[in-house]
């Protein structure tokens, strides 16, 4: 090991002068093992110079009375020193074998790197090294390990910006949850907007869909394998394409990694069922020219019964509120320098869950669901440094997601449901820089991608022949995005520390549904150190589903005054009801702008904080206008409402049709109506009516407070306040305002938690809180209280030390909602006399769960 001395006044010179270097040169040595407590900056630049095997150059003078931040964790040496430097105005560099320290570039005008020093591509971004102008939310490992979760679906129920409505395995028979028949999966719902709004993203890249294609399954993806999740909860078509309207949730899954690591979880709830067992195991190695890390894991649930919870509603004892649940996920990734200047890059990931669950139907005879889903899929990247900062890219992928559903009364089918969603992909980008300017490099990142999607399902039911879809589309994109730095840390000046403006724009074209062009422009701006507004301004698109565009729908013939809400003001005649999928849908819109503020004083180096507001307008929306049919007489329903169509046109939708079922005869018999007998059209099919619109405000606050020198205090908060959430069904009808309506946005979320850290022990406290509303949907208005829970945890960790006992092993107990509070009371629906009891997409009834994990790192 280099011996490590601190250099007196004599460098201070040196210091400065190296002070336009890059902020932090790559790191040629493998991760740290870092458990260092909170103590002098000066000691703790030593002990990371001593550990990475450098000398260190530093004038006392700089680092004197100044303390740095507790480091845990598998951390390069660029890492370590951008997080006990980070708000102090200094900045690290490694120059061969020296770490010198020096006033510099605060961490705001540092690229993103990542463990090995190289810039990485943050969310909202195709540039590497660049901040995003939009708002990201960083989930770290560190914050996965305190909330004891087992699995991502349950951690990611603890995001205030994520509305838990959807699928869900807790939203069984939730109004609206979702097109998932047994709820076994779980998507993510940014703003609300809905899981098809959302994209969902692993290591930066598509993956397929499930069910319909209307959500990817995040419960497939193995937690223990999560080195981070990024969530940008702005609009990103302009970066991503299609989906990216309420935001992009981006899962960073590991990648260096030496040794071995088991990983073992057992967990209960208190009230009784839901017992959790989680177990892993991930081996990895690195070398000059590469790494290769695999990661298996393997979750068991046991359900929870109706007779286990007390405020269910009527429901039979033996109801499963909670799904029995095995999952098996392995996860592969491989890098290896071929050259200098080439590396191939692999990655794979594979996922098999069994469910089952019992509910009951009308007749009292219970209902058995089985369910299985499937997904597998990886990429093939080859990666090119051309010369300069450039970096071109050429990759391959290939995912796909199968989910069989089959449920039985008795011996008897009661209905079977089968989808195959697939891809496959090949793209391009390229990344570097254009000119020099006095700010820094003017950047630019293009690229281009063709992809060709697949969509197969069946579904029978006990009295219906079996109905088939198969369908496939081609969808080719190219896209550009700017980086321009007018101001920074190299040519500031009064009221601009820095200055950005990044532009970007993509067009994607889709096979029969057409084609679109969405740009996104944003800025940000620092008028003093600490102080930043960011802004932004996009539009995004959703394309229909291959479900909905390729789907059937079915003609239903009546007495035309069936189709009326008032049946007496109907004239003789025969009307046409068009019920199911609409092949001229066209892709749904949104604007989105948003407003930030970020705020790390120099006064106060520990302390972040930031406020962001958003506004999003989203029309064009796919839905079902209404679950009935009797739209006539309603001017809200004008826009799907034909009257005195002509027959020529009633042909046309008679020949595309599925099916024709004629009950236009006496008694409901066949009148064996022709086109010219139809007065008036109901068009009841999915299509582009709907609008929604919403606006809030997010808060963020991160703050390390030393309270001694082995002991550091650590605060956080999200919150989510939204100040409007309003639908449309139709062009001509009125906003509803669906804001603090069960099921749907709470005016207020959030998340706040303290955690100690002493040496290798710490502890952690979290308060969830989901606002109080009132139940309006019947005559009776009954208020739902809020929802507030408290999680703590305990952990024993050394796994990243080299001295203590307790070397190799990290021990944790961890108990999510501590005062066992029961979720808020929601009556059942209108002619409805059971229910759960609450409201699961806004509060949770598992109740107390307690959870011991044990993991080594060997």
């Amino acid at each position: 090991m280099t011996n490590c001395h601190f250099r007196r006044s004599i460098f201070a010179a040196l210091s400065i002068a190296v002070a336009v270097q890059p902020a932090c040169a790559r790191a040629q040595s493998a991760p740290l093992e870092l458990a260092m407590p909170a103590m002098p900056l000066g000691e703790a630049l030593l002990r990371i110079a001593r550990l990475s095997g450098r000398n260190l150059v530093v004038d006392d003078q700089l680092v004197a009375g100044r303390t740095a931040p507790p480091l845990a964790g598998h951390l390069s040496a660029d890492e370590a020193l951008l997080q006990i430097l980070a708000g102090t105005g200094l900045s690290g560099r490694l120059i061969g074998d020296t770490i010198i320290v020096s006033r510099g570039a605060r961490e705001d005008d540092r690229p993103a790197r990542s463990s090995t020093g190289e810039e990485i591509v943050v969310t909202g971004s195709h540039v590497r090294g660049a901040a995003s102008t939009s708002p990201v939310i960083t989930l770290t490992r560190k914050q996965i390990d305190q909330s004891g979760s087992s699995s991502v679906e349950e951690f990611m129920r603890r995001l205030p910006q994520n509305l838990s409505a959807g699928v869900d395995q807790e939203n069984f028979g939730v109004p609206g949850s979702g097109q998932d028949i047994t709820q076994n999966g779980a998507g993510i719902n940014l703003r609300g907007l809905g899981q098809r709004a959302t994209l969902v993203l692993i290591n930066g890249r598509r993956i397929a869909p499930s069910d319909t294609g209307a959500f990817v399954d995040v419960s497939l993806i193995p937690i223990t394998a999560v080195e981070r999740v990024e969530v940008l909860t702005d609009g990103a078509s302009a970066i991503y394409g299609s989906d990216a309207v309420g935001g992009v949730v981006n899962f960073i899954l590991r990648t260096d990694f030496d040794g071995i690591e088991p990983m073992f979880q057992i967990g209960s709830s208190t009230r009784g069922g839901g017992r959790q067992l989680l177990a892993g195991l991930s081996a990895g190695k690195t070398w000059g020219s590469g790494r290769a890390l695999i990661a298996y894991e393997y979750r068991d649930q046991e359900p929870v019964k109706a007779r286990d919870r007390s405020f269910t509603i009527n429901l039979p004892a033996n109801w499963y509120l909670l799904p029995r649940e095995k999952r098996h996920s392995l996860y592969g990734t491989l890098r290896q320098d071929l050259t200098s200047n080439l590396a191939v890059d692999l990655s794979g990931l594979f996922a098999d869950r069994q469910t089952s669950r019992t509910f009951f139907t009308a007749s009292q005879i219970p209902v058995s669901a089985e369910a299985q889903a499937r997904s597998l899929g990886g990429t093939a990247a080859l990666q090119l440094k051309p010369g300069g900062s450039w970096l071109v890219e050429a990759s391959g992928s290939y995912f796909r997601s199968r989910t069989r559903e089959r449920e039985t009364q008795g011996t008897a089918l009661f209905n079977r449901s089968n989808t195959l969603n697939s891809f496959s992909e090949a793209a391009f980008k390229a990344d570097g820089s254009l000119i020099d300017l006095p700010a820094g490099a003017l950047k630019l990142a293009i690229g281009g991608a063709v992809r060709r999607e697949h969509f197969e399902s069946l579904f029978a039911t006990s009295v219906n022949l079996p109905t088939v879809v198969d369908a496939a589309r081609t969808v080719s994109s190219g896209y550009g995005e700017l980086n321009l730095p007018l101001f920074s840390a190299s040519n500031r000046r009064p009221g601009f520390e820095q200055l950005v403006f990044t532009a970007a724009g993509r067009f994607e074209h889709y096979e029969r549904i057409g084609s679109t062009f969405n740009p996104k422009f944003g800025l940000r701006w620092s008028p003093l150190p600490g102080i930043a507004l960011r802004s932004s301004y996009g539009t995004s698109f959703r394309a229909p589903l291959l479900s909905e565009s390729f789907g059937y729908y079915n003609v239903f013939l009546f007495p035309v005054a069936i189709l009326y809400q008032n049946p007496s003001a109907a004239t003789p005649g025969v009307g046409a009801a068009l019920v199911g999928n609409n092949p001229k849908v066209k892709p749904e819109r949104s604007k989105s702008w948003s407003l930030g503020l970020d705020v790390a004083p120099t006064s106060i180096p520990r302390l972040r904080f930031s406020a962001n507001y958003y506004r999003i307008e989203f029309s064009n929306r796919i839905a079902l206008p209404s679950p009935s049919i009797n739209f006539i007489g309603n001017p809200a329903f004008s826009p799907v409402v034909t009257l005195s169509p002509a027959a020529t046109s009633v042909a046309d939708l008679f020949a595309g049709a599925n099916q024709l079922l004629d009950f236009s005869g006496p008694g409901f018999t066949n009148g064996h109506a022709r086109p010219s007998d139809v007065v008036a059209v109901v068009d009841a099919r999915v299509s582009n009516t709907a609008q929604t619109r919403t606006s809030g405000l997010d808060l963020m606050l991160n703050y390390d407070l030393p309270v001694g020198p082995n002991d550091n205090l650590h605060a956080e908060l999200n919150a989510n306040k939204i100040f409007r959430f309003d639908n449309k069904l139709t062009s001509a009808s009125p906003w509803i305002h669906a804001l603090d309506t069960p099921y749907n946005p709470l005016s207020w979320r959030g998340r706040a938690g303290i955690s100690w850290t002493h040496g290798p022990l710490s502890a952690v406290a979290f308060l969830n809180y989901a606002g109080a509303y009132h139940d309006r949907r019947t005559l009776v208005v009954r208020p739902v209280h809020s929802f507030t829970t408290l999680d703590v945890g305990l952990a024993l960790d050394g796994t990243a030390t080299h001295e203590s006992a307790l070397k190799g092993v990290r021990l944790a107990l961890n108990v999510q909602n501590l005062m066992d509070t029961k979720p808020p009371r929601l009556v059942p629906e209108a002619g409805s006399s059971k229910s759960v009891g609450y409201d699961p997409v806004n509060a949770n009834g598992l109740g107390r769960m307690v959870s011991l994990q044990l993991r080594g790192s060997w």
